[in-house]
C-alpha cells in the first residue's frame, strides 16, 4: 500500500520511536495483532500508521485521534469499525 518512504518503529529514531509508542497505547490489543491477508511475503505488512513516520508529531496527532475513536469504553465494536472503514474505502476506491 505505501508507495513513499517509511521508518518502521524497528528503525524509528528516538522523536519517532516516542511517537509510534504514544499511538499504539490507544489502540485497542486486537488492532496490535499482525493481519496475515496483508502480509508481504518478507514478513512486512503495510502500517496506515508508518505511512505517516516522516513527520513524528503529525503522526502522534491524526493517529492519536484515530486511536481515542476506537476506545473500547465507545459504542461501536470491532466489526463495527471495519465496516466503517470497509465502506469509507469501497467510496474512495482504495484498496486498503
Amino acid at each position: 500500500m505505501t508507495w513513499i518512504k517509511i521508518a518502521p518503529p524497528s528503525e524509528a529514531a528516538p522523536e519517532l520511536k516516542e511517537s509510534y509508542e504514544a499511538v499504539y497505547r490507544l489502540y485497542p490489543a486486537e488492532y496490535m495483532m499482525d493481519v496475515p491477508s496483508l502480509q508481504k511475503p518478507d514478513g512486512s505488512a503495510d502500517s496506515i500508521t508508518a505511512a505517516h513516520s516522516l513527520i513524528p508529531q503529525a503522526m502522534r496527532h491524526a493517529m492519536s485521534a484515530y486511536g481515542v475513536l476506537l476506545d473500547p469504553a465507545l459504542p461501536l465494536t470491532r466489526r463495527q469499525h471495519e465496516m466503517i472503514a470497509t465502506v469509507v474505502s469501497a467510496m474512495n476506491r482504495c484498496f486498503y
